[in-house]
């Protein structure tokens, strides 16, 4: 049977592929041997025109296959290959992969397996098709009628024809013979493993930084310059291309996969979740206050008389009570289904913080963010900062609105000891589906010029070589690609695969580390992961900030980092919804396990505690203790 290779990147890419089969078969007597040919489609510059460069009888000293190694065109998110196809002699219409343009893109096929020779009766294309195969194949001829399927059901790309009914088109071409099938439309490539498993495919994701690449079989060898080896992407292939553990396909499983993630799976082993579901914290509501529509009110009676070319004087009409009158608008609270007895959470913060120096300060100057948030979704009910020196203070809300105590020293100290202890209330809030106006779902979001101004500082991002800037451009619009620029699914998708992909390692990075180095490494912490989000948000013109705060692990699982330390995180401006916080080093929304303190631009914005020493001190030594714990009521 032939090879199949189909590779799905994050970001365009380059690959250098060798073509082993035909060179390393050569001197082999067996029919195998004999089997040549190769092909391989893509989609240059990551657009919806695909080529494809195939010679149904060369092997490894192609001229053309040698070109693919430096061909600077080869750049593309998706790639389809076919190899050794036949042993008999293949004309180029015969030989795969295949091409045809429908609905403004090109779609790419190849095919290993064999249908029964009544596939024609079986799968007719109809008196008057719109696709029609060139040559023989059984392959083309499937191409055709899935075409013509799509064309007749008015849909133009996958999504719209649907994933389960595309699964159940295939299987029932499956019924014919054997069929090991790979199929693109451009955006998305579509993997088919025979139900029979006559010959298995293997599939696996990798990750930066590729530290098993290159990559090779008997028949190919796949490797990736040193300027792309921050690229994350999905590989398919009949043979695996390295030692390493591979994940085999289960008999006629259907995977999808799209801008370097698995998309969809029709056995749903994969958990769609991860890359493109909302994952929130599920929480129930106190009540919606809905704008209930009621019927306008009767219009008065008009109290000019007929034909009067002069004004009278206005005849009062008895008013009737306001609790009488039908309003165009209606505020109520309504109780929620969902709701508990208990709609909030309580938590209680524990923040402590102790500078010791070897020689006395003798003067300083400290700014103090410690006060949580008091707002609509949050309450403060209890607050106590306790600071072992005694100083000038200064209360006051900052430009970013955080509650802030600048402290000025003049008294020596050997230590600075800060005791902040908290207790808050977290009221639930609607999912993001439904605080997200439909009509503001789609990027590129566009602002008007008086929002542009007063969210400038949000959407400016950090100053970054252009190259770094472009690399991270690249990275977040694959996010937009692989959800069709749906916002929330975009957002939701960052989120979740900062999370899966890149590695918590404490001590990895400083406050200087930049989110291109972040993105580069693939690990870093909380404020890393805050810093990467946000740059990439505001590359996407999506006002964001930096957000510190605490979080609590003790209600649920999905949140294992951080309850015993000061947390990061990414809020951004979402149009109707106004700010939503995104916790990428857990994957969540920001719900009743956050509790805010202070943002900003960035860290240095929105840091806990700060300060100058004027005069004295040094070997300076801090010590760090914080502790969020469910909390209870008063009653």
């Amino acid at each position: 049977m032939s090879e199949l290779l189909g590779l799905s990147f994050d970001s365009v890419t380059a690959p250098v592929i060798s073509l082993r089969g035909a060179a390393s078969r050569k001197e082999s007597s067996t029919a195998d041997s004999k089997r040549s040919g190769w092909g391989f489609g893509w989609y240059p510059g990551s657009e919806l025109a695909g080529q494809i460069l195939k010679n149904p009888t060369a092997g490894a000293d192609d001229p053309a296959a040698r070109a693919l190694k430096d061909w600077n065109r080869f750049g593309s998110t998706l790639f389809l290959g076919h190899f050794l196809g036949s042993a008999a002699h293949r004309t180029q219409s015969d030989s795969q992969p295949f091409l045809r343009n429908f609905s403004g893109r090109a779609w790419i096929i190849a095919h290993s397996g064999a249908l029964r020779e009544d596939f024609r009766q079986n799968l007719p294309l109809g008196d008057k098709p719109g696709f029609e195969p060139v040559g023989r194949t059984d392959t083309e001829h499937v191409f055709c009628w899935l075409l013509n399927r799509m064309h007749a059901a008015g849909t133009r790309n996958f999504g719209d024809y649907g994933w389960d009914r595309l699964a159940a088109d295939l299987r029932a071409v499956n019924e014919l013979g054997s069929l090991n099938l790979m199929l693109t439309d451009g955006q998305s490539l579509v993997v088919y493993q025979d139900r029979e498993v006559v010959q298995p495919i293997y599939w696996s994701r990798r990750l930066p930084h590729h530290e098993n690449t290159p990559l090779g079989n008997d028949v190919l060898g796949l490797d990736l310059e040193p300027h792309q080896s921050n690229r994350t992407f999905v590989i398919f292939a009949t043979t695996p291309l390295s030692s390493e553990a591979w994940v085999r396909m289960a008999g006629g499983q259907l995977l999808v996969a799209r801008r370097g993630q698995i998309y969809w799976d029709s056995l749903n082993v994969w958990d769609r979740g991860d890359s493109l579901q909302q994952q929130t914290v599920q929480r129930a509501a106190t009540g919606d206050t809905d704008i209930v529509a009621l019927f306008p009110p009767a219009r008065r009676p008009d109290t000019r008389p007929a034909h009067s070319a002069a004004p009278v004087a206005p005849v009062r009409v008895p008013r009737a009570p306001l609790s009488a009158r039908d309003w165009p608008l209606h505020w109520s609270k309504k109780k929620d289904a969902t709701a508990t007895e208990h709609p909030h959470r309580f938590l209680s913060v524990l923040h402590e913080t102790v500078y010791s120096y070897e020689r006395p300060v003798e003067a300083s100057q400290h700014v103090l963010r410690l006060q949580p948030v008091q707002d609509s979704t949050q309450t403060l009910e209890d607050y106590d900062l306790r600071i072992s020196v005694d100083g000038q203070v200064h209360r006051y809300e900052d430009v970013f609105g955080n509650h802030s105590i600048e402290l000025i020293v003049s008294q020596p100290f050997t230590e600075f000891a800060v005791c902040a202890k908290s207790r808050v209330r977290i009221n639930y809030e609607e999912a993001l589906d439904a605080r997200i106006p439909h009509a503001r779902e789609q990027i590129p979001l566009v602002w008007m010029p008086w929002q542009r101004q007063m969210m400038s500082a949000y959407l400016l991002p950090p100053e970054l070589p252009e190259t770094h800037l472009t690399e991270l451009l690249d990275f977040a619009m694959s996010f937009a690609d692989r959800n069709e620029y749906s916002l929330r699914e975009m957002l939701t998708d960052m989120n979740r695969t900062i999370y899966r992909d890149f590695k918590y390692l404490p001590g990895a990075t400083t406050l200087e580390t930049t989110p291109y180095e972040v993105f580069d490494s693939h690990q870093g912490v909380c404020q890393d992961f805050a810093n990467l989000l946000i740059c990439m948000a505001r590359l996407m013109n999506i006002p964001a900030r930096y957000r510190v705060g605490y979080v609590d692990t003790h209600a649920t699982a999905d949140n294992p980092i951080q309850s015993e330390a000061s947390h990061a995180w990414a809020e951004l401006y979402l149009p109707g919804a106004g700010w939503v916080g995104f916790d990428p080093t857990n994957g969540t929304l920001v719900g009743q396990e956050h509790v805010r303190v202070a943002c900003g631009r960035n860290y240095r914005d929105a840091t806990p505690t700060t300060g100058t020493l004027f005069k004295g001190g040094g070997g300076e030594t801090l010590d760090i203790t914080v502790k969020v714990e469910p909390g209870e009521s008063d009653g």
